[in-house]
């Protein structure tokens, strides 16, 4: 009768914990909203406090039910959302182009998530070798949420001048706090070693796919977890070109080309051809005719 309610209650827990990162998912995926915003917000304000308020108490809600179960889950739960919920000061809307130091920076954060089991999984591994089949629901738990204290050294990356880099922290973090969460569960599944199936194949993809996906983004200037945010990355300085206001300005050079000055008409013309898009550069070479330097360019 005792182990029949001991297991029920491990179950239990590992559905109460499933739940949780269900909800904080769902929560942290609702479309951003506020896009027709200022391009800088002012450090220290909030746009919308009641509405803030609203969602730290749905976060008190189902912490205080986890607490039923695990208290260690429930302060685990609070510091993720913690977290994911800070933002860079000041913080822009629209993000400068990454630069190479950027780029490297982020990716180095999935790299150590993806070496980090080599230290992780041996901690727990040893953490569970010391419990017995009758310990406690946050002993487990704390098992499961212990060795992850190693991702916790990419917090210093909050301390960046890049919001690049800084809204890449909190996704690898993210990222962290699922296998965290993921491990939790396994660990809560029956007797010892009986969640093992559920740890390999959840958090395994989780390290495996997650990884290479976050890293991915990383080397091409994506960030998923800056666009959630409402933020978007202005593409490179030769991109920039291309936008339409090169075009409108080389017509507004053609309908008044006797009253342009033509050396001025003559350097935009050029950089269009050289940096623009491709009716940016047939606009270009039309102005440079009109301009008779097209046999000498």
């Amino acid at each position: 009768m005792a182990n029949s309610l001991i297991l029920s209650s491990m179950v239990c827990v590992a559905f109460i914990v499933l739940a949780a990162l269900i909800a904080l998912v769902i929560v942290l995926l609702r479309p951003a909203r506020g896009k027709n915003v200022e391009s800088q917000v002012t450090p220290g304000t909030r746009q919308t406090p009641r509405k803030d308020r609203k969602v730290w108490i749905f976060y008190f809600g189902i912490a205080l039910i986890i607490t039923i179960w695990t208290y260690w889950g429930a302060l685990f739960f609070l510091a993720a959302v913690w977290i994911l919920s800070l933002d860079p000061k000041p913080r822009l809307k629209e993000i400068p182009f990454p630069s190479d130091v950027d780029r490297d920076s982020a990716k180095g954060l999935y790299t150590w998530l993806f070496l980090s089991p080599l230290l992780t999984v041996p901690a727990m591994i040893y953490l569970m070798a010391t419990m017995s089949y009758y310990s406690s629901i946050n002993e487990r738990i704390l098992a499961a949420l212990l060795p992850g204290v190693l991702h916790l050294l990419m917090l210093s990356n909050l301390a960046t001048k890049s919001q690049f880099v800084y809204r890449h922290t909190q996704q690898a973090l993210f990222l962290a706090a699922c296998r965290a969460g993921m491990a939790a569960i396994a660990l809560n599944i029956g007797g010892i070693g009986d969640g093992i199936w559920l740890f390999l194949l959840g958090n395994g993809s989780l390290w495996l796919f997650g990884t290479f996906w976050a890293r991915n983004q990383a080397v091409r200037r994506e960030c998923w977890w800056l666009t959630r945010k409402g933020e978007v990355i202005l593409p490179a300085q030769a991109e920039i070109a291309d936008q339409p206001v090169m075009y409108v300005e080389l017509n507004e050079i053609l309908v008044s080309m006797n009253a342009t000055d033509r050396q001025q008409a003559k350097e935009k013309s050029l950089q269009a051809f050289r940096t623009g898009s491709s009716e940016a550069r047939k606009k270009a070479v039309l102005v440079l005719s009109k301009l008779g330097e097209v046999e000498k360019f």
